[in-house]
């Protein structure tokens, strides 16, 4: 999903989102992700 389609769902959200919460769950993601990709390790 790009930033843009991000931005217009959260509008769509109408403030129900936590941005922040929102925020930190992607950041978790993106740094699993490049654990996972040093490692050499998949599901």
């Amino acid at each position: 999903m790009t930033p843009t389609k991000f931005r217009e769902r959260l509008k769509e959200a109408d403030g129900k989102v936590d941005i922040e919460a929102f925020y930190d769950a992607l950041r978790y993601v993106r740094e699993d992700g490049r654990e996972r990709g040093r490692d050499g390790r998949r599901r």
